[in-house]
């Protein structure tokens, strides 16, 4: 399939040089001479990208990235502007514009930056396309990112779906395990039926084992009438034990039978009930650990783990944040009657961006929640943050911060600040820090780039 990229410029000139560029690297463009006719070509739809400049006869740039995002597909767009509009090309960024190049136009720079905007779609367009599959469950929306971890749990839901074999979901606290069960069951055959969750940590170890398979009228105190057990309001469904990994190894024993046949008495009843029932569970805990304790039985983890979803922590997916912070704008902006929150500034989001969230995307949500309540300007700064993210500006965490924090992220922030400090010491030049650090070139090049240090910063400390 062929890619399509428009070009909008009233000079005839830049039309004719990025047609040139572009169709030599094999990619079919279309030209427009002003902004109506670049209005109607959209209109047309069928582009991967656009290149737009910001000022033109007709209307301003802007209103093509507006109009850009109605278009299907949705195209990324390019805004190409002079030195004297660049706040104006920052706020097309804002607005949803991929990226933006000065005047004069490089070759090198046109091919490079197309090249790179194209990619941002094909993984968009992937990623929509995952999320189709499963998407008939409304909360699945939240799974918001585009990360390669992010983009093994898209895949694995698709197969699980596809499957009606037990599923285990692991990984931390706020990052998403339920959201990805309730994909699981809103995609498969059983869709049509219940999806029952049950959080086994959070009811009495006496009393889970009545909550699961219900009781009899006087099974024990204060029973006083027949109750209907989760179990039996899952039939044909999917059950859902959350933190399975807090359950006695008694009742686990109960569950283990129940997962074998397929059938469950109900407390104080000698007559069994069969029930058609899925199970999908979810634990934060490391139930190999747990196993090695005596503490979770080795025969129910292998009934349960068939299929294995891990939960990737926002921390190994930190490429996500910028669109997860989008999102969360968008849906808490509306609460806000009195001010329309637009976005997030810069500085803002380079805290974010370096923060350890070990409460996850759970913990980023509450984050971006608050700091709405808090603004009295369209874009949240840092001063909307929490007072401990408010420390995190320079790029270094309180010791508080650092008691709570992995071993892994530990190393993510000192790996991180140790190359900051060298890169100002040698006012940003790459090649010095490397030769100081003993590491290749490229190998720096591309720790900047997964650590998001910003060289033009570090230049003019």
């Amino acid at each position: 399939m062929n890619i399509r990229i428009l070009i909008i410029d009233d000079e005839q000139e830049i039309l004719k040089a990025m047609s040139m560029i572009l169709n030599k690297v094999g990619y079919e463009t279309v030209t427009a001479a002003s902004g109506a006719e670049g209005m109607m070509a959209l209109a047309r739809g069928g582009f991967d990208l656009v290149f737009v400049d910001l000022k033109l006869p007709d209307l301003n740039g802007l209103e093509i990235v507006t109009m850009s995002e109605k278009s299907v597909p949705r195209p990324e767009v390019i805004i190409i502007t002079g030195f004297a509009s660049i706040e104006t090309a920052i706020e097309a960024i804002k607005r949803g514009a991929y990226d933006y190049l000065m005047k004069p136009l490089s070759p090198d720079k046109v091919r490079i930056t197309a090249k790179r905007a194209l990619e941002t779609a094909e993984n968009r367009k992937h990623l929509l396309h995952l999320q189709q599959e499963v998407q008939h469950y409304s909360d699945f929306e939240s799974f918001v990112g585009c990360s390669p971890s992010l983009k093994e749990v898209f895949n694995a839901i698709h197969y699980a779906a596809k499957s009606d074999s037990n599923v285990l979901i692991t990984g931390q606290s706020g990052t998403g395990k339920e959201l990805a069960a309730r994909a699981v069951h809103y995609n498969s055959g059983r869709r049509d039926n219940n999806f029952v969750p049950i959080n086994c940590a959070a009811i009495a170890k006496d009393l889970i084992e009545s909550e699961l398979f219900g009781s009899v009228k006087g099974a024990f105190t204060g029973s006083l009438k027949d109750k209907v057990g989760l179990a039996m309001l899952a039939n044909g469904g999917t059950l859902f034990l959350d933190e399975i990994g807090e359950t006695s190894t008694d009742f686990q024993a109960k569950l283990l039978r129940f997962i074998q046949e397929g059938e469950f008495r109900k407390v104080g009843d000698p007559n069994l009930t069969v029930v058609n029932v899925r199970i999908v569970a979810a634990t934060n805990r490391d139930l190999i650990d747990a196993m090695k304790e005596g503490i979770f039985r080795e025969d129910l983890y292998y009934r349960l783990n068939v299929i294995h979803i891990q939960m990737p922590p926002l921390s190994e997916c930190r490429e996500d944040i910028p669109l997860l912070v989008k999102h969360f704008i968008e849906k808490y902006a509306k609460k806000r009657s009195d001010l329309v929150v637009r976005g997030i500034n810069d500085e803002a989001m380079k805290v974010l961006m370096t923060y350890h969230y070990p409460g996850n995307i759970r913990e980023l949500e509450n984050i971006i929640e608050r700091a709405i309540v808090f603004s009295d300007r369209e874009y949240l700064s840092v001063t909307t943050l929490p007072a401990h993210l408010q420390h995190v500006e320079n790029k270094k965490l309180p010791v508080s911060l650092l008691e709570d924090m992995s071993l892994k992220n530990a190393k993510y922030h000192f790996e991180r600040n140790f190359i900051i400090g060298i890169l100002i010491k040698y006012k940003g030049n790459v090649s010095q820090a490397a030769n100081t650090m003993d590491i290749h070139r490229q190998n720096l090049q591309q720790k900047i780039k997964e650590f998001v240090i910003d060289l033009k910063e570090l230049r003019n400390k």
